[in-house]
């Protein structure tokens, strides 16, 4: 189910939605969801002369409760958790629901990737946390998603960027208004970088095309996205390596040759109907498919034994799905929506011996399958004009099976089964002009992913011993609006009984397993405040209480406090903006043996008109020039936890857009 498939109830105005917005339709969002919104003009700020690994953490350090590190390491992309959850993942992303216009980059059993999304082409970005995304079906800890803008006029954009570490960008965007009520978009970007450490350098070509159409009370958008990642692996350091030099690579990634190739085509199709003023139809299906093939650091000896998948992985997925959702206005203060979404995945999984980086003799074949069938409905009513209630229901069926065809080590085929219902209510007062207040209450449900039910801690096989975390949520906040000032507050709490966590990560092999109850608990805080005329400082910090009931100790994976300030200057076409990002100490295991030091990074940019069609910026990083772990690989059995971050570098960029 897409955010807007929840969503739509949230809306307070009856004007006819736009195509170009995902979220909240062209309307004002329901003062009940914990929604952090950061618009066009940041976000092609952000991606302007980074690669799209690191402009999509700079953005995503803007929203508070959301942990976003770029690993520095193409091959893992980013390291991504809401409130703690989605920590555990040692690669992609894990309890977070990935949206992009209307479309998911989430697979049903609950994984997802970020490679493929051009944020410097949006229209804005905006996540959800709190109990609300219990909604979206496998997504404890939030939703991202991603808006694509309708064209106000043609357009030509090309950009050029180089920088340290042997970046090297191009991109290119036509958008083309072939009839009144038509819009053609397309983008095509290539990034290479060698890399700050050896056997790091990578490749990213990413391209989408977007078309949209208006007719009288109807809306159409099909979007074509394509990625094409190959990247070497440098892996992590261990504590002694890390301190002798943090920016080394581990003798075992040359040795082996370790990396990995992404290959990604997804369609998504939008269809949207305006029966009548009360009654509203949406229609999204969406298809896909990804290659994906990974030479890991095992020795050979540990491949041969029979029971293991051997060190490289070739795995061929394909996806898709269908939601439907009617939207009736039952009277003018009730609002009800009532949908389905069903989802399917299938993974071709091969893994091969890898002697020194050459692919060798088979040593698994099997087919892993997903199929989701959710149900869900939400009511709004608002009695006053300043009051509001929102509830919702989503009922889950998640079936989940692997098929051996490798069977000269046993058959290692199972199946697993899991449901649930996750309830939400939230109440919204408005006491005055500009101030909400909120309380939102939920019950969530994850589920673990195929990749996580792939190994088990003896022998090979399904591990049919995982079961699906659940968690109770509360979140109170409150916010200011005033103009373009603005300040939000949130406090929250989760409990979650059977979390999802890591048992042990080596030689690319991670196997999962229940932990006993966790609490997660903290305080969050966003500001705009606008302190000139030309002048304005962004503020967004996360304090997090997050404790394994058994143990007492905290979550790995997931820092205390994190948080981002930027002082930002425009005037007359120029910007400047100054920032600085942080964190607490960062735990790397769950016997608490092994942490990366907190600290902060500062950050500058500057841009302005070169010519009438021309356009330059300048960006700086780690201005002090730290030695700093940028994430941990938790749990990695090897203790090589550490993920450097880049040194002090520049690049520069220089667009045109021709009149």
């Amino acid at each position: 189910m897409t955010l807007s498939a929840v969503m739509t109830l949230a809306l307070a105005s009856a004007s006819p939605p736009q195509l170009d917005t995902v979220v909240l339709h062209g309307r004002a969002a329901a003062p009940v969801l914990a929604l952090e919104r950061v618009d066009a003009a940041t976000l092609a700020r952000d991606a302007d002369a980074q690669d799209p690994a690191q402009a999509l953490a700079r953005t995503l350090a803007r929203v508070p409760g959301v942990y976003a590190a770029n690993r520095g390491n193409d091959a893992q992309d980013l390291q991504l958790s809401s409130r703690g959850y989605g920590a555990r993942a040692s690669f992609g992303v894990r309890g977070l629901r990935l949206v992009a216009d209307g479309i998911p980059a989430s697979t049903p059993d609950g994984q997802g990737q970020l490679g493929h999304w051009l944020i410097a082409d949006a229209a804005a970005l905006e996540v959800l946390r709190g109990p609300f995304s219990a909604l979206y079906g496998s997504a404890s800890g939030g939703v991202i998603a991603l808006q694509s803008r309708w064209p106000a006029a043609e357009r030509t954009l090309a950009a050029l960027a180089l920088g340290s570490f042997g970046l090297r960008q191009a991109s290119v965007s036509l958008d083309r208004l072939p009839g009144a009520d038509q819009a053609l978009s397309l983008t095509a970007q290539l990034t290479q970088r060698d890399g700050w450490r050896a056997h790091s350098a990578s490749e990213r070509r990413l391209a989408q095309a977007r078309w949209q159409l208006r007719a009288p009370g109807q809306q159409f958008l099909a979007v074509l996205q394509l990625q094409s990642q190959p990247a070497d692996d440098p892996l992590g350091l261990t504590a002694e390596q890390f301190a002798a030099d943090p920016r080394q690579t581990a003798s075992q990634a040359t040795a082996f040759n370790t990396r990995k190739t992404a290959e990604q085509q997804q369609l998504g199709l939008r269809w949207q109907r305006e029966v009548d003023e009360r009654l509203r139809l949406q229609v999204a299906g969406w298809w896909g498919h990804r290659a994906v093939d990974q030479w890991q650091s095992i020795p050979l000896n540990v491949q041969n034994a029979p029971t293991h998948p051997g060190g490289v992985i070739a795995l061929r997925r394909g996806f898709g799905g269908l939601d439907a959702r009617l939207n009736w206005a039952l009277l003018a203060d009730h609002e009800l929506t009532l949908g389905w979404a069903v989802e399917a995945q299938r993974d071709a999984r091969r893994g091969y011996l890898s002697n020194a980086g050459v692919t060798g003799a088979l040593k698994r074949d099997e087919t892993n399958r997903a199929l989701s069938s959710e149900p869900y409905a939400q009511w709004r009513w608002t009695p006053t004009p300043d009051w509001e209630l929102l509830a919702g229901l989503r009922a889950s069926a998640l079936r989940m099976d692997s098929e051996d065809r490798f069977l000269a080590n046993g058959d290692d085929s199972g199946a697993r089964r899991f449901r649930g219902v996750q309830p939400v209510a939230g109440l919204a007062w408005r006491p005055s002009e500009g101030q909400v207040l909120r309380l939102a209450l939920g019950r969530a449900a994850e589920s673990p992913t195929l990749t996580e039910l792939a190994y088990r801690s003896s022998g090979s096989g399904f591990n049919t011993e995982l079961r699906a975390q659940r968690s109770q949520q509360a979140e109170l906040g409150w916010e200011w609006r005033a103009g373009a000032r603005r300040v939000a507050l949130s406090a929250f709490q989760a409990r979650t009984r059977d979390e999802i966590s890591v048992l042990q990560s080596s030689g690319g092999r991670t196997v999962f397993t229940n932990a006993a109850q966790t609490r997660r608990s903290g305080l969050e805080a966003a500001a705009t405040l606008m302190l000139a005329r030309d002048w304005a400082l962004d503020l967004a910090a996360t304090q997090l209480h997050t404790r394994v009931l058994a143990t007492g100790r905290p979550l790995p994976g997931v820092p205390a406090r994190h948080g981002q300030a930027e002082l930002r200057w425009a005037r007359a076409g120029w910007d400047a903006a100054l920032s600085l990002q942080g964190r607490a100490r960062l735990p790397a295991d769950d016997a608490g043996t092994a942490a990366a030091a907190g600290g902060g990074l500062w950050g500058l940019t500057l841009g302005g008109p070169l010519a009438p069609e021309w356009r330059w910026r300048l960006r700086a990083d780690n201005l002090l020039n730290r030695a700093t772990a940028a994430s941990v690989i938790v749990n990695e059995a090897n203790r090589r936890f550490f993920e450097p971050a880049a040194p002090r570098g520049a690049s520069f960029s220089l667009s045109w857009q021709p009149h």
